[in-house]
């Protein structure tokens, strides 16, 4: 399953919901369903909440009616993000279809941690607020049974990718698989950053770091900025004429762990939804050089070629660039066998289109979810 944003994030769009087992059952129309694996209305709107604080949070935004109603290549962003979220439920109702099909249970164990989770979850609460007092949870009518079927259907998504895909799974990723996703979905490039400040120096030229461990920085004047910006535009100039950029990054770059990626920085489109950063990269061609100008500092970026096989290069560990790399890789094969599956989740639109997610109460109440 394609993720959008960092990994801390990214665990909530995994999630599985079945009507089958939820409370909310007795609603006569599910919303979502695929031969008897269904959502209903409050569940597909919980999510619907849900999604609309992980956006939030993932874009930068505010819940605002400008933000809703601006258009992106002519889809507002309320309609592009309630599809892109609609994806994903039915990607987890087919899996919890399949969980089934598989005639997969879960252990004894899997349940037993459920349970913990959830007595955890009314711990963290003190007795001063029940889970049916959450804001989306009250709104929607929902309560402790419905949470703990949604945290069912986790471990149950959980456990059918590691049936298909786990270390004894059916079916095996190869490292042809894993360099054909590479391959096809990551983009490299160099950089050389220069930040809207200064470090602060000691007499001999050494940085200084707090007791935090962090670099001091201090600030600088418009017209020091000015002469960072002209650095840059000079340096790409130059790179666009032939020269290497890496001479340049070496010198001049302000980014504390360039010895960290020097082989460059690798990003994957799945990953980076959003970044100035990687939409620059995306927009390249290989060996074209561009420059950002942002409130975080002067970026100097060139698309470079992929190196065969850079997610199992030992030097490209300490960028973390591939952090999540067999992850993506597995969800990315899932998703390729859930596809036949959710192209046949049927939609009522008589029930989902009573639910809007710009209009939707919403707090952080998938903080239940982990």
């Amino acid at each position: 399953m394609k993720k959008t944003v960092k990994n801390t994030v990214i665990f909530f769009l995994c999630l599985l919901i079945s009507a089958s087992v939820l409370s909310c059952a007795a609603e006569s129309k599910p919303a979502m369903s695929l031969n008897g694996t269904s959502v209903s209305g409050s569940i597909y709107a919980y999510y619907l909440a849900c999604y609309k604080q992980y956006w939030l949070t993932a874009l930068g935004q505010t819940d605002t009616a400008q933000f809703w109603n601006t258009e992106n290549e002519g889809i507002k962003n309320a309609d592009r993000l309630t599809q892109i979220s609609e994806e994903a439920i039915k990607k987890r109702i087919a899996a919890n279809y399949l969980f089934d099909e598989y005639h997969l249970k879960l252990t004894d164990e899997e349940y037993h941690s459920i349970d913990l989770m959830i007595s955890g979850i009314k711990a963290s609460v003190n007795g001063e607020k029940s889970i049916e007092e959450d804001e989306i949870f009250k709104t929607l009518g929902m309560n402790e049974d419905d949470l703990k079927s949604i945290l069912v259907m986790d471990s149950k998504v959980g456990a059918l990718q590691d049936h298909l895909y786990g270390e004894d799974g059916e079916k095996k990723i190869t490292e042809k698989t894993k360099e054909a996703y590479y391959q096809d979905n990551y983009y490299r490039f160099r950089l050389l950053y220069l930040m809207d400040g200064d470090f602060v120096r000691d007499d001999d030229g050494n940085i200084v770091y707090n007791d935090d461990g962090n670099a001091t920085i201090k600030e600088i004047s418009d017209e020091r900025y000015e002469e960072k910006l002209g650095l840059a535009k000079d340096i790409l100039s130059k790179v666009r004429d032939g020269e290497d950029i890496n001479v340049y990054i070496e010198k001049y770059s302000e980014q504390l762990e360039k010895d960290d990626y020097k082989n460059g920085h690798y990003l994957c489109s799945v990953n980076e939804y959003g970044s100035l950063i990687s939409a620059a990269v995306m927009k390249l061609k290989v060996g074209e050089a561009g420059l950002l100008d942002t409130k975080f500092g002067i970026y100097v970026i060139q698309r470079t070629e992929l190196d065969p096989y850079a997610w199992k290069n030992e030097e490209n560990e300490a960028g973390n660039d591939f952090y999540n790399f067999d992850t993506l890789v597995m969800e990315k094969e899932f998703d390729d066998h859930l596809k036949p599956y959710v192209d046949k989740v049927q939609t009522d639109r008589t029930v989902t289109d009573q639910y809007k997610m710009e209009e939707l109460p919403y707090t952080f109440s998938w903080q239940y979810i982990f």
